[in-house]
């Protein structure tokens, strides 16, 4: 019994190690089929990663027309379609495709199994130059020095000087040139949101679209009584959604601020005057300069109010002054999206006004030419003359702008889908 017990008990084991070992021959071919299936994926997805960067390499070059290629590399073929979406868009599509083989979908089918991986970009022209916090074609030389503080990304298309230790919080860009550069000796800036340069953006200066909306509304109305001003406009805004408004040296009433701009926009060919606090949507135009007498803020704050909906956008085809007066004489607050198409953001007479304290902007600010809002000692860094700056940008302007507040033509990576 002993013999016979033992050659049972010998031909089970067998019978299990076999069974085990079968077992994990299936395993390592499973293992196997499964890094290969893997690593055949990868393969196409790195394919397509690679078609795309050739795409967006190209359009990049100034090439954004419609363009159609296919790239081999074995075992992967990639198809590459750069497709151009009326006057503001381009997309960039990258299809890579390869086989393996896969035993039940060969049992099945009886021929390899077609693997693809997609991978698309979206780029647009056409940016609210509010967008950028700060954005200047020259900024003539002027300092930015120790107690400046902006908030929110900066561009400017010549060159950025800088004295003493200012800080930006976002990202600093410049076409020619940061002086002295960032990170050399004599460089006390701060640049927490970092730096780049050779990027060069224009300021627009189509500003048909608000002439038209504003005339357009303005259809069986008399000059200035409703959208469109050919004499001086003074505004005080209230917070209960209505404004003051003088119109040349007629009396002053009282309107609904979308009485006056249904379409959200005002068209002015002379000075504007502003002042108060807005409960609303506007962008105002005009052919001369635009005057701020005093404070102009919104109702609700946009840096602690997180659904606040009043926006303000002023553009000047020439100067945006904050005015010399007494009740800018100890800070000023400013809440607006600004362009100076041709001119600047200054202050009226800043080298010989008193120290002012103060000048605290939130929103954007465009100008062709950067205009000074004060004086300051080259060695103390002390104030001489007129504001030392807190700049901050309004978060809400990197999805959302004034009222058809006028664009930058600069092509810019919007989206990215795999």
């Amino acid at each position: 019994m002993f013999g016979r017990g033992s050659m049972i008990v010998a031909a089970g084991f067998a019978m299990v190690i076999g069974g085990y070992s079968l077992k994990m021959n299936r395993m390592a071919v499973n293992a196997s089929d499964n890094f290969n299936a893997l690593w055949q994926k990868s393969l196409v997805h790195e394919e397509a990663m690679s078609g795309m960067n050739f795409g967006i390499n190209r359009v990049w070059g100034g090439h954004p027309e419609e363009y159609s290629t296919n790239l081999i590399n074995t075992p992967c073929t990639t198809a590459v379609n750069i497709i151009p979406v009326g006057t503001d868009t381009v997309i960039v599509r990258s299809i890579a495709r390869g086989y393996l083989r896969d035993d039940q979908y060969w049992e099945d089918n009886d021929q390899l199994l077609h693997v693809a991986d997609t991978v698309m970009a979206y780029f647009t022209f056409n940016i609210p130059v509010s967008e950028w916090f700060y954005f200047t074609n020259n900024d003539m030389g002027i300092y930015w020095t120790t107690g400046d503080t902006v908030w929110g990304p900066m561009h400017c298309n010549r060159s950025i000087v800088t004295s003493g230790a200012p800080v930006f919080y976002e990202k600093v860009t410049a076409r020619l040139g940061i002086s002295p550069l960032p990170g050399a000796s004599g460089n006390q800036a701060r640049y927490y949101g970092g730096w780049e340069i050779g990027v060069n953006a224009s300021i627009p200066t189509d500003l048909s679209r608000i002439r038209d909306l504003a005339n357009e509304a303005n259809a069986g109305h008399a000059r200035n009584t409703c959208c469109v001003y050919d004499t001086t406009l003074t505004l005080k805004f209230r917070d209960d959604g209505t404004v003051i408004r003088k119109v040349g040296n007629r009396v002053a009433d009282t309107v609904q601020v979308t009485t006056i701009a249904p379409t959200g926009v005002l068209y002015v060919t002379k000075d504007i005057h502003i002042s108060g606090v807005l409960n609303g949507s506007l962008t105002m135009l005009t052919d001369d300069d635009v005057w701020i007498d005093d404070n102009i803020t919104y109702a609700q704050d946009p840096l602690t109010v997180a659904n606040a909906d009043d926006y303000l956008g002023m553009v000047a085809i020439d100067d945006i002054f904050v005015t010399e007066n007494v009740a800018n004489n100890s800070d000023v607050t400013i809440n607006a999206s600004m362009l100076a198409v041709n001119g600047s953001f200054t202050a009226q007479n800043y080298s010989t006004r008193v120290i002012s304290g103060v000048l605290r902007v939130v929103g954007s600010i465009a100008q062709n030419t950067r205009g000074a809002v004060g004086t300051f000692n080259n060695f103390t860094h002390q104030i001489n003359h007129g504001f030392s700056k807190r700049y901050y940008f309004d978060p809400r302007l990197r999805t959302t702008s004034p009222p058809n507040f006028p664009f930058v033509r600069s092509l810019r990576l919007s989206s990215w889908w795999e």
